[in-house]
């Protein structure tokens, strides 16, 4: 999750302008480490479920387009790519790769790019090595080995293969909307909606309901769910529910 708050709107703002000195939260204690707070495998998604179900929903597809909005520095699609891989195997996984993240905030997006994750201090950090030994099935060496950091806390760096499966750039989600081919697309919107402007918020989910064309697929987070109207927007712009948890197939 990214959650961008300068003085303009998430949608106006140029991704140039994006200056983290003045880049805030809701989570100001742990936010001079990791301006953000987000998770590997972040329970609000099953993880498991939602590969099974993209494995099973694209059977007959060559080739899957996935996109990844508000990456900030990676946690989430590398999450993905684990995911993909643990679950699937590497053969009926390749035709999901390589994930397209966007992110407005040009440090995280560099920062990203190197694969080096750090842990976040207290729990949030406990949670992210148990569910890398856990979620993996202990097999997360295949995918990063662990570092110590510089300020004296416990990270990651994300092998070089593992990297090369996401394209990390510096984007507006309205934008890389309307450039969306539609075929065979996954688009992850998560948990950044409560930071949109209504307006915004209806100008996205009606770029989605037109420029993803049927079985495509738009994933949301529990924030979403709890601090905005994505759901209901979604719904009205050709979208229906899953049977995985804040999964969304394109109807029509």
């Amino acid at each position: 999750m990214n959650i961008t708050l300068n003085p303009h709107s998430y949608m106006q703002a140029k991704p140039k302008h994006v200056n983290p000195a003045t880049f805030t939260s809701n989570y100001q204690t742990i936010g001079k480490l990791r301006p953000h707070c987000t998770y590997f495998f972040r329970d609000d998604l099953e993880w498991g479920s939602f590969a099974r179900y993209l494995n099973l929903h694209f059977k007959n597809t060559d080739k899957v387009n996935i996109y990844n909005a508000a990456c900030s520095d990676g946690t989430e699609p590398f999450t993905l790519v684990m995911t993909l891989l643990t679950t699937l195997g590497k053969e009926k996984s390749e035709k999901f790769f390589p994930i397209e993240a966007f992110d407005l905030n040009t440090r995280l997006v560099k920062k990203a790019k190197t694969g080096e994750i750090h842990f976040l201090p207290g729990l949030y950090g406990v949670i992210d090595f148990l569910n890398l030994k856990f979620r993996t099935l202990f097999g997360d060496t295949r995918f990063l080995s662990y570092k110590k950091q510089k300020h004296g806390g416990l990270g990651v760096k994300m092998n070089d293969d593992v990297r090369r499966m996401v394209n990390f750039r510096v984007g507006n989600v309205i934008s890389k909307v309307r450039n969306i081919e539609g075929e065979n697309t996954v688009f992850l919107c998560r948990n950044m909606w409560m930071y949109l402007t209504e307006a915004e918020r209806i100008k996205l989910a009606e770029k989605l309901g037109q420029n993803l064309k049927k079985n495509s697929v738009v994933v949301l987070g529990q924030y979403d769910l709890s601090n905005s109207n994505a759901r209901k927007l979604l719904l009205k712009n050709g979208f229906e529910e899953t049977y995985v948890d804040k999964v969304y197939e394109k109807m029509v």
